[in-house]
């Protein structure tokens, strides 16, 4: 880890906890089902050399991030550069993809029906978990907003706090 990795990590910990939702909704949701499906659009040559691919995860939460906040891909890659709550939510990845990045990915997604997959197992995880949140409002960060503050009333009531 870099010395500004650490010092990110440092200012981080303020922001938690100051109550960071994006950390719980991170917590709560098992990511390892999304890993083969991003994996499965890149086309890694070894032999040949090249870029190594973004890191799945976070294209999985990049993805959310844009919905859930409803952005454009260019204030994507401002956003998760300038918050730190994206950043924590990202993993505080080494590199943040840039918005071409992003867009060049949601496409192959989309071109090859992952998005659909993508969603489908989200919304799987949240109805699983009780969560109420409906299919298509994702675009609404009340959503999440809502999701949350659930999630942080139960957790104070099983901790005995109000």
């Amino acid at each position: 880890m870099s010395f500004d990795h650490f010092i990110l990590k440092q200012q981080y910990e303020k922001v938690r906890g100051l109550g960071d939702r994006l950390a719980l909704m991170k917590q709560r949701i098992d990511w390892k089902p999304f890993i083969p499906l991003v994996r499965s659009v890149f086309h890694d040559d070894k032999e040949t050399g090249g870029r190594p691919h973004t890191d799945e995860l976070v294209v999985v939460r990049s993805m959310l991030l844009q919905a859930w906040y409803n952005l454009s891909d260019p204030e994507l890659e401002f956003q998760c550069h300038d918050r730190l709550s994206f950043r924590n939510f990202l993993g505080f990845p080494e590199k943040i993809p840039d918005f071409t990045t992003i867009w060049k990915i949601r496409d192959r997604l989309q071109h090859e029906g992952i998005d659909v997959l993508i969603w489908s197992e989200l919304q799987r995880q949240l109805d699983e978990k009780g969560y109420q949140v409906k299919k298509g409002q994702f675009r609404m960060p009340v959503s999440l907003k809502q999701i949350l503050e659930r999630n942080d009333i139960v957790k104070r009531k099983s901790q005995g706090k109000r």
